[in-house]
């Protein structure tokens, strides 16, 4: 019939809302299980934190994070080789994945921190002089040997490429998702810009945009935005030798010379405007950690949106009532590196396989019971 036609115009087994990393990511490794898999992001795919962000495949002081994010870590870090091959061989984009180690002045490790490093069997060790080439300030740093980065956009566009190619997988970028109704467990229909599509699963991977999402079926996951904004060097390779991690903020350097020098962290709400304030804040961090690099030019200021979840947990679960719909959002500061092994668990919760990681530290019910969202510092960045 015609309304059933204009009712429903196409039917799939998942649909993802979200094209950032998480969301490319989800639909890789689903497709590899032969799901019919639909796409949608609102705007330009991994056009958003995906893009925005610097790409260390740890969190940042380790340490200080709980348990549930540092298994998600050490389980993406494993991964991260061979999913890199493989998108390498068949995108034909290199995501310029490679071990930079990190620097870390050695007043920021603590006797707790020392303790973490060798408990989780993480090499750290005093930095040699060679190995701190151009940074200043500290007499002692400690290297961090084995810690890689990924350009973050480069590993979009190599994702996106390797999805394209896949027939399984249909990309709708610029597609917003103006309404999801939940039928049965079986069952979804998501209304979008592309017209009507009926699903048997259906993955919220929005980043900061999630919480509004789910918000429509009545459903509160605490995920909200949190800007950062970031200047990028460009300077001569090898400037500087390794990822300067101090005070909370970060020094990268890629292969090619360029240097992203990171973040703010401002609860300003969807707001991604730049500023001078923020601006003249990392510039002095630049001066103070690396004297030589702000000599050289600036060549982009801009900012993004981290998807912040309280304690920074990420939500990774099927919604207790909707069965249908699975929620895969709120990894805050640790996107990247958290992707792998975060959409792994998607699809294990989907096919209903047993995880490598415990799936009860990431669901809604154990999450919310244990938060208390006004007095938690991290999701409130007070």
């Amino acid at each position: 019939m015609l309304n059933e036609e204009i009712l429903v115009r196409k039917s799939i087994d998942i649909v993802i809302v979200g094209g950032g990393l998480l969301g490319m990511m989800s639909a890789h490794y689903l497709a590899e299980s032969g799901f019919k898999i639909a796409l949608f992001d609102k705007s330009k795919f991994a056009g958003e934190s995906s893009w925005a962000g610097g790409g260390i495949l740890t969190p940042l002081y380790p340490w200080r994070y709980d348990n549930a994010i540092n298994d998600l870590a050490f389980r993406s870090q494993k991964l991260y080789p061979s999913l890199i091959t493989d998108l390498r061989e068949k995108s034909s984009i290199d995501p310029q994945y490679y071990n930079s180690g990190i620097l870390i002045p050695a007043t920021e490790i603590d006797q707790y921190a020392s303790d973490w490093l060798q408990n989780y069997k993480v090499n750290y060790r005093a930095a040699l002089d060679s190995e701190r080439k151009n940074v200043a300030v500290e007499d002692n740093y400690f290297l961090l040997p084995d810690i890689c980065q990924v350009r973050n956009p480069r590993l979009a566009s190599a994702l996106k490429s390797t999805l394209q190619q896949n027939k399984s997988v249909t990309l709708y970028e610029h597609s917003a998702v103006n309404q999801i109704t939940p039928i049965s467990s079986d069952q979804i229909n998501i209304q979008t810009d592309h017209g009507e599509f009926s699903a048997s699963k259906a993955i919220i991977s929005a980043g900061a945009w999630s919480g509004k999402i789910l918000r429509q079926l009545g459903i509160s996951v605490p995920v909200k935005p949190v800007q950062g904004q970031m200047i990028l060097f460009k300077a001569p390779a090898g400037l500087v030798p390794s990822i300067i991690l101090a005070e909370g903020k970060y020094i990268i350097p890629r292969l090619d010379g360029h240097v992203l020098v990171g973040s703010t962290m401002e609860d300003v709400g969807f707001n991604k405007c730049t500023t001078q304030q923020a601006y003249d804040s990392l510039m002095e961090f630049v001066r103070f950690r690396c004297p030589v690099l702000a000599q050289n030019p600036v060549v982009k200021h801009w900012s993004g949106l981290r998807p912040a979840s309280p304690k920074g947990i990420p939500f990774i679960f099927q919604h207790p009532e909707y069965q249908s719909l699975y929620v895969n959002a709120g990894h805050f500061r640790n996107g990247v590196v958290l992707a792998p092994a975060s959409a792994e668990l998607v699809r294990d919760l989907i096919l209903g396989t047993q995880s490598v990681l415990n799936p009860q530290a990431y669901a809604y019910d154990h999450l919310i019971s244990d938060i208390e969202l006004e007095d938690n510092p991290i999701f409130s960045v007070g």
